[in-house]
């Protein structure tokens, strides 16, 4: 069942993945939607998406007052998951991509490479999303990353600390190792995790184009702030950008990825989700 974690509308939070549903919902509502009034799914609330949401709510929820506000549980949802074909969670291939293809270029062109590379690097770094379901950026905790950033203090707890890498746990579990270790250290805590579509390591924030690691994770939080991290950080490493220019993935790969990139075919993924971005653009 589709479902939204937390209010879209008009003043409320609009997370990326929450609007993106809303949008989609809206667009497969026939009564409301034709060929040439279908939204841009795009996960950004604007005055297009507000103007249909008030619409539905005044011919098919009823309301005599629309407030263009959709809550997780109350009567414009239910009616919008009721009269819609959309019954599933978002479509994994569909969230990977969360670039419009104007945003894209625009990136292409600074790091003057193909778009469909970076399409591969999305698609290889993120298959679930670059959000989660209740909105927030992908994260992976890395235990020992934290390890290494407090000097083993905290060892005791090998979950967060421990100078093996691994242990990642279920996708879920994540942001709930993320927040014990900010207990204990935000700093290093927020640079032990990787981020977002690309899932770059807090660590690289200076690289990334931010001052302080607060500010790293503040951008997270929006598509283009993702995306501008993405293009700071291969700026900042030239045999990353070269690689991404020239489509050497095994170089790509290593440097990016570390060099136990092979044990995980890092590179024949990233070589095959290029292709595949090349046939669907």
């Amino acid at each position: 069942m589709a479902r939204i974690s937390s209010p879209v509308g008009i003043g409320q939070k609009n997370n990326y993945a929450d609007v993106f549903t809303v949008q989609v919902l809206l667009n497969k509502n026939k009564k409301i939607t034709t060929p040439s009034t279908k939204l841009t799914e795009d996960g950004a609330f604007g005055p297009n998406t507000l103007e249909r949401i008030k619409y539905f709510q005044k011919s098919i929820v009823n309301l005599k007052n629309p407030d263009g506000i959709i809550s997780p549980t109350g009567a414009t949802m239910r009616n919008l998951v009721v009269h819609s074909s959309f019954h599933t969670t978002t479509n994994r291939s569909t969230r990977t991509l969360i670039f419009s293809q104007q945003q894209l270029v625009e990136a292409a062109k600074s790091l003057r490479c193909e778009v469909a590379a970076i399409k591969a690097v999305v698609l290889t770094e993120t298959p679930r999303g670059a959000f989660d379901n209740d909105g927030k950026p992908t994260i992976l905790y890395e235990r020992h990353y934290f390890h290494r950033l407090t000097s083993g203090r905290y060892d005791s707890d090998p979950v967060l600390s421990n100078k093996h890498p691994g242990g990642y746990g279920k996708y879920s579990a994540q942001y709930g190792k993320l927040n014990r270790a900010i207990i204990l250290d935000k700093k290093a805590a927020l640079q032990s995790a990787s981020w977002g579509a690309f899932q770059i390591m807090g660590e690289n924030y200076k690289a990334a184009g931010f001052s302080t690691i607060e500010e790293f994770v503040k951008n997270m939080e929006t598509v283009q702030g993702q995306l501008d991290a993405f293009v700071n950080f291969i700026k900042k490493t030239p045999p990353l950008q070269s690689a991404l220019q020239n489509k050497q993935w095994s170089t790509f790969a290593r440097v990016y990825n570390g060099p136990d990139y092979k044990s995980n075919s890092y590179d024949n993924k990233l070589a095959n989700n290029y292709q595949l971005s090349l046939k669907k653009p």
